[in-house]
């Protein structure tokens, strides 16, 4: 994920790998909720969209 941020946000973005394994993580932890893989991704892409659409000061 090496998109640039968009401007006045000055996010730091994470490497790959960085992503990746938190990603893997929280789709484990999302799985206890809803029961089924795709849903706990669903629910992780969900957070990962509203997260970097959030001003710096959110």
């Amino acid at each position: 994920m090496t998109t640039p941020a968009e401007p006045g946000h000055d996010r730091h973005e994470p490497s790959l790998s960085a992503v990746t394994n938190e990603r893997r993580r929280l789709i484990s932890l999302a799985y206890r909720m809803p029961g089924s893989r795709a849903d706990a991704e669903d629910v992780v892409q969900e957070t990962y969209a509203r997260w970097y659409a959030m001003s710096r000061r959110e």
